[in-house]
């Protein structure tokens, strides 16, 4: 991602950015919260009526200022960053607190404008300065007949294609077998062309049980000598690394990263960073259940202590949607940092965050081995506080649902500050 400009004064301001590849997109998700004011460019349905009482539509580019609503993102087989919200600035087209959802395109200027940009923020701010441009690591996963294509980049694990081939199991159909296989692997290499992606990818994971990978890694060689097309390529097949899998399907993932020999070549990805210290987590627990901690509780009762070691927290935690709770765990992170302790924290987008999530998305090593004990009556306490905070958000949402909307005064004057309030419906930079 590219940032354009950036004007940030005591955690209050905007950036403009352009989201240039995929991974951008979960960059953004974890920037914007509720609340937050963005501007853009978007088309939008306009309908027309003639003289005559004609109806006609037509999608027309407009800039929109958007009070954040709601922020939802998919990455499956098809990748989407929506935000819905409110118009915050009457135009022609779009009248004052009508909603809109935007759908975040590639290459697109965004402005973002917060009022509490913190410590969270600044460190996706500085990965998006690391990140490398491409997806580092690609995922053939397959068996007879089926295939996954899976992108392994910084931030993300997604889908790119699945691939699918009837394969008769009869042996008394032996050619006509064979015939269908080598369909199915003209398919895997299709997916693996589109896009140019074979060619953009470090690396490219072939996993299947038993001897399929072997069999398609030797197509592979066998089409790269005969077919022209690929004259000069053959290179590209030292990017291939055949490895065993349970499946052909997704679920092998997370056993596949865990491959020492898969580790050893990938060890320097952030992906395969987080799969090896949550496998040092396991081994821990595994070994001596008192030198680790999982669970709020747990973690929050050894950082008072200064116990912990390693910090793994997932992106789910670390972005909560309570500002309080932020701060709390951005305020631990921040004293486990300087007390010169590690802070892993994981995208719940790859397997590796999917499963720290399934431990309640925050977890710790332990220097030191501890005992966790607890009073009951502390359990009935937080189950009160629980039910309290559902009641007050019940009746946050409702009286803001009661209020008309009106763009905050003082949110207009900042606007004006820091340089944002440029002219709409025009296609120059925003």
């Amino acid at each position: 991602m590219k940032i354009l400009s950036k004007k940030i004064i005591k955690g209050v301001g905007f950036i403009k950015v352009v989201p240039e590849e995929d991974d951008d997109f979960w960059h953004l998700y974890n920037l914007l919260s509720v609340g937050d004011i963005i501007k853009t460019s978007t088309h939008r349905k306009i309908v027309k009526e003639s003289q005559t009482g004609t109806k006609v539509s037509e999608k027309r580019r407009i800039y929109v200022f958007l009070k954040v609503h709601e922020i939802n993102y998919w990455a499956d087989q098809y990748l989407l960053l929506s935000i819905k919200g409110r118009n915050c600035q009457e135009s022609h087209w779009l009248s004052l607190g009508q909603f809109h959802t935007y759908e975040v395109e590639l290459n697109q200027k965004i402005v973002i404008y917060k009022e509490n940009w913190d410590r969270f923020h600044y460190a996706i701010l500085d990965q998006i300065k690391q990140q490398q441009t491409l997806s580092e690591v690609a995922a053939l996963i397959m068996e007879e007949g089926v295939g996954h294509l899976c992108l392994i980049g910084s931030a993300t694990t997604r889908l790119k294609q699945k691939v699918e081939k009837q394969i008769t199991k009869k042996r008394s159909a032996n050619e006509q077998r064979e015939k269908a296989m080598e369909e199915f692997f003209k398919a895997c290499l299709a997916a693996l062309e589109q896009d140019s992606l074979f060619e953009q990818v470090k690396c490219l994971i072939v996993a299947s049980p038993g001897y399929v990978k072997d069999d398609f890694y030797q197509f592979l060689r066998n089409t790269f000598q005969k077919e022209e097309k690929y004259k000069g390529k053959q290179k590209m097949l030292e990017k291939i690394f055949l490895v065993r899998s349970s499946s052909g399907y997704l679920n092998s993932l997370m056993e596949i990263l865990q491959d020492q020999q898969v580790q050893q070549r990938l060890e320097n990805t952030k992906a395969m960073q987080e799969v090896m210290i949550l496998e040092k987590f396991f081994e821990q627990l595994r070994l001596d259940i008192t030198k680790v901690a999982y669970g709020k509780k747990d973690v929050e009762f050894a950082h008072s202590l200064g116990a912990i070691q390693t910090l793994l927290i997932s992106d789910k935690v670390a972005r909560a949607k309570d500002p309080k709770v932020r701060r709390q765990w951005l305020k631990v992170i921040e004293e486990i940092k300087n007390k010169g302790g590690e802070v892993f924290i994981f995208s719940s987008l790859h397997p590796s965050g999917k499963q720290l999530n399934n431990y309640t998305g925050i977890a710790a090593i332990l220097y030191v081995s501890v005992q966790f004990d607890y009073e009951d009556d502390d359990e009935e306490e937080e189950q009160e506080e629980q039910v309290g905070q559902q009641i007050h958000q019940h009746q946050q949402q409702h009286q803001h649902a009661q209020d008309e909307f009106k763009m905050d005064v003082v949110v207009q004057k900042k606007f004006e500050e820091f340089g944002m309030e440029d002219g709409d419906d025009v296609d120059d930079d925003i």
